[in-house]
């Protein structure tokens, strides 16, 4: 069962695999492999970027376990996501206990300022005089509690502590033949431009101590570097300073360019449009809105995914860039390249976007239709844990697919998919931005009891092979899917 082991390093990090989750949740096919394993990177325990993405990981992780059959390619919930200790429990491998369940890895809450990390009043003189050329007072005074701080020297020596760390070792045991490893991260801040050329140098050293060392070194290995898509609100009080995003981008390319030769494929991906963020260094307020960038780099693992393995080994390395369709500020499903994106994205955000609608606002009146009394699912939508776990993806504030696609559409470089990203009106006939469903006197289009009549008919073929849950997401992918194909042209 070939895995996906995808490091997502810094807020970017984060960021990304929200929306590659949002993806997964919509049926988005990862080919090639079996299992998603994320392993989140950031020091700082608090980011509001990181917490968010680990809580929807963790919904999606309970809610996918109750899916039995699991559900088929292309289905709601496909992909099987796990953490590390989860994928080896469920593959009978023997567990670390220093390996917490978890998708975020523990820095053990390095609450002390680098100087202290350093140990600097304990250097030699000498050590000292050369520590203080590589870094400024403020690098050294700086609390490492929250990160970086948008510097890579300093992150770059902090970070290396990964490579001794349980949970690495824990991870290269687990790597199979087949398996393959993708990174994510920025180039323009200090935890992914320091973590990500860090971690890629020491899984391709022959000489490194992991184990499987010799699988590590040839496996199929691809990276999403994010170049600037966004600028920070001037902070006197902040360490950092988005005046700097380029210049950093700029050194760390060259050293990329250098140093990174033993990579498979590299996807560059930035957006001159950027809008301003609040300034904040770290914790629990960096919590930035979704961003249409966030989903394009959610799209690069795909593809990754999709090159067979000999293609990706026996070649130079592969570079990667994205170009819209038509340079718009406001994105919808018409501005995407029909041959690559749209097919990728349409169909099965379409499908999650009338599964939301129908849970919010057409649910409640059909509760005593034929599918509904198949589940029992007056009662099962009120008590069962599947259901709540459901209703939370869809619908939780801080991290659900509802707040992700009103969070797109406040960017400067707005993705706008949808007519009602807000899912304040019931009604289904224009739910595709631009491309709403044709209607006549013997046409109703697509409405409620058009639905509810498909899934009448769905339910009792599902049940027959499936325990609830998992005969609930295989109708609503059934009928949502030929009501996407048939209703709504383009699709």
């Amino acid at each position: 069962m070939p895995k996906l082991y995808i490091f997502g390093i810094g807020g970017t990090g984060s960021r990304v695999i929200r929306s590659l989750t949002m993806l997964l949740a919509a049926g988005a096919t990862v080919e090639n492999c079996d299992k998603v394993v994320p392993i989140i990177i950031d020091p700082d325990a608090q980011n509001g970027d990181m917490t968010r993405t680990v809580e929807l990981l963790k919904t999606y992780e309970r809610l996918r376990k109750q899916l039995r059959p699991a559900p088929a390619a292309g289905e709601f919930f496909a992909t099987e996501v796990q953490t590390l200790a989860g994928m080896a429990a469920s593959e009978n491998q023997p567990r670390d206990a220093r390996v917490k369940e978890t998708f975020a890895y523990n820095f053990g809450g390095m609450d002390e300022s680098y100087r202290d990390f350093l140990h600097y009043d304990d250097m030699p003189v000498e050590s000292r005089y050369l520590t203080d050329l590589l870094f400024t007072p403020a690098n050294l005074s700086s609390k490492l509690t929250v990160g970086f701080k948008g510097s890579p020297n300093v992150g770059s020596v902090v970070l290396n502590q990964l490579m001794t760390s349980p949970e690495l070792e824990f991870f290269a045991n687990s790597f199979a033949e087949g398996d393959r490893i993708f990174f994510i991260s920025s180039i323009f801040g200090g935890t992914g431009a320091a973590g990500f050329p860090l971690l890629l140098k020491n899984l391709r050293d022959p000489r490194t101590k992991l184990p499987r060392a010799e699988l590590l070194n040839t496996a199929p290995i691809g990276a999403l570097t994010v170049l600037p898509y966004f600028n920070l609100l001037a902070d006197d009080g902040s360490a950092i300073d988005s005046n700097a995003f380029i210049t950093k981008t700029k050194a760390a390319m060259s050293y990329y360019q250098q140093n990174l030769q033993k990579l498979n494929s590299l996807y560059y991906l930035g957006d001159q449009s950027t809008g301003q963020m609040a300034n904040h260094e770290g914790g629990i307020r960096q919590q930035n809105n979704a961003h249409f960038i966030e989903l394009v780099g959610a799209l690069a693992v795909l593809d990754f995914m999709r090159q067979p393995a000999d293609y990706l080994t026996n070649n130079q390395p592969l570079h990667y860039e994205y170009g819209l369709e038509e340079d718009t500020r406001q994105v919808n499903f018409k501005a995407l390249d029909p041959g690559q994106t749209f097919r990728h994205v349409a169909r099965p955000l379409t499908q999650l976007q009338l599964l939301a609608l129908w849970c919010r606002h057409h649910l409640p009146h059909t509760q005593e239709a034929p599918y509904a009394n198949h589940l029992q699912l007056p009662r099962a939508w009120r008590d069962e844990d599947f259901y709540q776990q459901l209703q939370r993806l869809l619908q939780d504030p801080q991290f659900g697919f509802e707040a992700w696609l009103r969070e797109l559409q406040t960017n400067e470089r707005a993705f706008v998919p949808f007519e009602d990203p807000a899912l304040s009106t019931e009604h289904l006939n224009r739910v595709v931005n631009g491309q709403p469903t044709p209607t006549g006197f013997f046409n109703k289009g697509l409405t409620r009891d058009y639905l509810r009549g498909e899934l009448n008919k769905a339910l009792p073929k599902a049940v027959a092979t499936a325990d609830g849950p998992a005969a609930f997401i295989h109708a609503f992918s059934e009928v949502l899917g030929k009501a996407v194909a048939e209703k709504i042209p383009g699709m």
